[in-house]
């Protein structure tokens, strides 16, 4: 190991044809085992990766799940709260309304549609009793 040091820290000299093949064939060797060592840790790193993204996706969409549906229950509790309170707003203001018109003398609807009804009864009564007496006279002639 001790001239594997000095290696590193004078560049070395080669002597002869042979070792220039020699460290060469070195260089060659080391690229191939660094190839073979990337191929196999680079298919289990890959496989390791997809796990994690797997756990990783899983933990995500579980969480956007809970996410949406508590929105949506919020959402939801929301509309039902707005929707109270514009009943209770459009009671009142026809309560209001209806109290404003009576003390106004303006009747109210249910008022006018009683009033109607009894007037297609007086007109009913009134054709009968217009179509008895033309029966009367043209019976007296």
């Amino acid at each position: 190991m001790p001239n594997d040091k000095k290696m590193s820290d004078k560049p070395r000299k080669l002597s002869s044809a042979s070792d220039l093949r020699k460290y060469t064939q070195q260089i060659w060797l080391a690229g191939l085992g660094a190839f073979s060592r990337a191929e196999e840790e680079g298919g289990k790193m890959f496989d390791n990766l997809v796990k994690v993204g797997e756990e990783l996706e899983s933990k995500t969409r579980d969480l956007a799940d809970n996410t949406v549906e508590s929105v949506v229950e919020a959402r939801d509790k929301v509309l039902e709260k707005a929707n109270d309170t514009r009943d209770k707003v459009e009671r009142a203001f026809d309560e209001k309304l209806s109290g404003a018109l009576g003390r106004l003398g303006i009747p109210s609807q249910r008022e006018l549609d009683d009033v109607n009804q009894r007037l297609d009864t007086l007109t009913q009564v009134l054709q009968q009793l217009t179509d008895q007496m033309r029966q009367n006279q043209n019976n007296g002639k």
